[in-house]
């Protein structure tokens, strides 16, 4: 199978189906051993990728642990594994900077508010109405891509502004 032919939020989403269908077929104690064995094999690979990116590193430097992390697939690996040379705090800002120009001027009140506590990112979107959804689509979308290891995104309205004073014609004077 060639890395083209893979899709990380696939493979995981595969993975979640193989081990609910495991415990489901087993019972709780074999899905408790399936996922405890997938967490070792992870943690075994991940220990494996840490020494390449600590050798590639040492021979060739950061340039060429960068372009590895370019691949989406390796991306993905490497942020999985809290090994990827670009903070999450920096791909984020710049998921949020792609999907502006993606969207132009509907992309004008997007606003980064930070990772909560279960992983989450948290994105403030000003104003609503038409081409919400396309813009939730395409913020997650370029979230997902470059932070593959965030839990998720939640939209929250951005705060309202100052109140707008109504400017208006005085009634006329009475004359009395």
């Amino acid at each position: 199978m060639a890395s083209t032919d893979l899709d990380p939020q696939g493979l995981a989403a595969r993975i979640e189906e193989l081990l609910e269908g495991i415990t489901t077929d087993g019972g709780p104690a074999v899905g408790h051993a399936a996922e405890e064995l997938v967490r070792v094999l992870m943690k075994f690979y991940g220990s494996g990728l840490e020494q390449m990116v600590s050798i590639v590193r040492a021979g060739a430097g950061d340039t060429i642990v960068h372009r590895m992390a370019a691949d989406p697939l390796v991306a993905g690996l490497l942020a999985l594994h809290d090994l990827h040379p670009v903070p999450v705090e920096q791909r984020l800002a710049h998921a949020l900077d792609a999907s502006r120009r993606r969207l132009g001027s509907h992309g004008s009140g997007l606003t980064l508010g930070g990772i909560d506590d279960e992983g989450r990112v948290h994105v403030q979107v000003a104003g609503g109405g038409c081409g919400m959804d396309t813009i939730k689509d395409v913020v997650a979308t370029s979230i997902s891509e470059l932070a593959p290891e965030v839990a998720g995104v939640v939209f929250d309205a951005a705060p309202a502004g100052p109140a707008l004073l109504q400017i208006g014609v005085r009634p006329p004077e009475k004359v009395g």
